[in-house]
């Protein structure tokens, strides 16, 4: 059963897996932003004019979407908190 159709108030266990699901979330975005970084530095900024821009045009919409995405966590936090507080009101039929 999917964590999204678990009441999170009533299942402990609906909980568990939204915080680990939001954990594994936010690992997952620190793993890709240290990769692309070690990646990046090996591809090196040499060579002609081209490939020079087109790493700077990378290197600028990595950093945007890099900057951007705590927010993602946030937003699933957010939603976490609005789930289990939205529980409170249900009752247990």
């Amino acid at each position: 059963m999917s964590i999204f159709k678990r009441d999170l108030k009533a299942d402990e266990h609906g909980i568990a897996a939204a915080v680990g699901g939001v954990i594994a979330v936010l690992i997952s975005i620190s793993i890709g932003i240290l990769v692309y970084y070690k990646v990046i530095v090996s591809v090196g900024g040499g060579g002609s004019a081209a490939q020079v821009t087109a790493l700077a045009g990378v290197n600028s919409t990595a950093q945007t979407v890099f900057t951007l995405a705590p927010i993602v966590g946030i937003v699933m936090i957010a939603g976490l908190i609005l789930a289990v507080v939205m529980g409170f009101g249900r009752q247990s039929s």
